[in-house]
């Protein structure tokens, strides 16, 4: 309960960390957390700025189950016109399958919104099923699978709420190196389950690079597709964030 409580206390502090590398039973007992930011200003022929930033928590009990949750904003302005403005929370649970630590079950909530993509509020909440498929020196390996409802209101008047049913089907990797430092890959395919033309991919690549007792550099890609976005939203976004970590 002190968690949750510490978590939602945060959020008017948090300011985007959307987590890459697969969260691990055992692998951080206890509370553990981290808090990251980045930030641009050009003055003269460029004016523009560009913020983001975010927070993560979560407890380990170190046996069966792990508890996580994260909050994150970016926002951008360029010779005074706004041009990013997101956000994005994100709780999840995951917990052995008859104790067997590597196939795991786990639920998770997740909310959202973008200016720029015509995204008032998505909410979205399901489960599934994660198997650590292998663990050697290349790396860790997870897959997932399940399911989950989404419901999406959009800022303008031409597009319609939608409630719909998706699959959610990923791979997660991590390789971690020496002082802590790693490379983390996720990749998500989130099919609309009575239309599969309606789909979502998503891409995230990240190398987090140890600096200084806590504190870690991090080089995040992201690559997404929506086949069905609000009208005229392009199907892709791509981005790319260098940020500063202090894990604690």
């Amino acid at each position: 309960m002190r968690f949750f409580l510490l978590l939602f206390t945060l959020f008017s502090l948090s300011f985007g960390v959307v987590s890459i590398a697969p969260v691990e039973i055992g692998a951080k007992p206890g509370t553990s957390g981290q808090v990251n930011a980045s930030f641009q200003t050009q003055r003269g022929n460029t004016e523009a700025d560009a913020y983001s930033g975010g927070v993560k928590l979560q407890y380990d009990d170190n046996a069966s189950y792990v508890t996580w949750g994260e909050l994150s904003v970016n926002y951008a302005e360029a010779s005074g016109v706004k041009n990013t403005n997101a956000t994005y929370a994100h709780l999840r649970y995951i917990h052995t399958f008859n104790d067997i630590k590597n196939i795991n079950w786990e639920i998770f909530a997740q909310s959202e919104t973008n200016q720029f993509t015509s995204i008032q509020e998505r909410f979205v909440s399901g489960g599934g099923m994660r198997f650590h498929i292998k663990d050697d020196e290349l790396g860790k390996l997870y897959l997932g699978m399940g399911a989950f409802h989404e419901y999406i209101a959009y800022s303008t008047t031409v597009d319609k709420e939608e409630n719909n049913l998706r699959g959610n089907f990923y791979l997660a990797y991590k390789k971690a190196f020496s002082k802590d430092s790693s490379l983390s890959y996720v990749g998500y395919y989130q099919p609309k389950l009575n239309g599969l033309y309606d789909y979502l991919i998503s891409n995230g690549l990240e190398l987090q690079v140890f600096v200084y007792e806590k504190i870690y550099l991090s080089l995040k890609l992201s690559y997404l597709v929506d086949t069905k976005p609000a009208i005229g939203i392009k199907q892709e976004d791509f981005s790319q964030v260098t940020s500063l970590v202090y894990k604690f």
